[in-house]
Formats: C-alpha cells, structure tokens, sequence
C-alpha cells in the first residue's frame, strides 16, 4: 500500500490536464512561414483571459522557435474592419506581413473552481488557419485544472503548452513527435 501514497502525492502535485487535436496527417508538418497570433476570443466571464492567453501563447510560440507577428497596432489597422469573421479581419493583415498562417484561440474556461479546493481551471482552443485561403489546417483544445495553490497563469501555461507542442509546425522545438516527451 506505501508505493500507492507516492503516486498519488505527484498525481495532486501535477494536476489534470488534456488535449484533444484534429487536423493534419500524422507525423506531417505545415510549413508556417510566420503565424500572425491576433488577440484571442474570450468566451469566459473574466475580461483579461483573452489578453492572458493571447501573451502566455506568444511567450510560447517564441520558446518553441516560431515565427510569430503580434501587433495591436497592424490588427487595428486593417482596411475592411467588417471583414466576415476574424479570419477574414486578421487574413488581410497576414498578407500584409507575408505571413503564411493565423493562429486563432478561444478561451473557454479561466477561473478558480468553486468547489472546496479552489484550483485554477483553464480551458483554450486553438486553429491555425491558412491565411491564403482561410481553412483551418490544425484545431486543438485543452484543459488544464492547476493542484493547490496554483495560479491561473501556471493553469494557463500548462494548457497552451500542451498545445504548442502538439502544433505540427516545421521547427517547432517544442513538438511531440510519436510518443517521444519534448525537451523541457
């Protein structure tokens, strides 16, 4: 019975996570000249998960050696703000910086349960887009419940993370490849 207490001691230490991906051939990578990352979808009841995401998935992006455009100032320059959608909004600015895919996220979850322990609860989706023609090339979503005293960015971190190393982008430093962990 001892060996089980350790178990579950790094079990509570490591908290829950889960991605679930579609898209793309396995074991194929997209070639992604530079992905335009524009501010996320916030679909939560806090108003600073979308700009919390969008900054935690950027800090990502560049620690796994992707090319990334982010700029408030090209987004809210573009010329038809009543584009259909935002991939047609954020399409003309990849074009506009030669980039060759949009990386789109929602925030579905960003909150402290309300349940006796209080552990931080983050959700997010992702698709990169091509920005020539508009069609979602790679979609994943993950969830990330943090163990006590976590905090909603430590969630968070852990839920893009996850995410990014899943992305099959040529390069990427951080990208699992059949069952074999990234370097961390």
């Amino acid at each position: 019975m001892k060996p089980f207490l350790p178990a579950l001691f790094a079990l509570l230490l490591t908290g829950c996570g889960s991605v679930v991906q579609h898209g793309g051939a396995v074991g194929a990578s997209l070639r992604v000249a530079r992905l335009v990352l524009p501010p996320f979808v916030n679909a939560t009841d806090d108003e600073h998960a979308g700009r919390a995401l969008t900054e935690i998935t950027g800090s990502a992006l560049a620690e796994a050696g992707i090319a990334v455009f982010q700029t408030e100032e090209a987004i809210s320059r573009t010329a038809n703000d009543r584009a259909l959608g935002p991939e047609g909004r954020y399409g003309e600015v990849a074009r506009s910086v030669n980039a060759s895919h949009l990386l789109i996220g929602t925030v579905h979850e960003y909150r402290y349960k309300t349940d006796l322990n209080g552990d931080p609860a983050v959700g997010v989706t992702l698709r990169v887009v091509e920005a020539a023609t508009g069609q979602t090339v790679w979609q994943a979503t993950s969830a990330n419940v943090g163990p006590g005293f976590a905090s909603l960015t430590a969630a968070g971190r852990k839920a893009v993370r996850a995410l990014v190393e899943q992305m099959p982008v040529t390069g990427n430093r951080l990208r699992r490849d059949a069952g074999t962990p990234a370097g961390r």
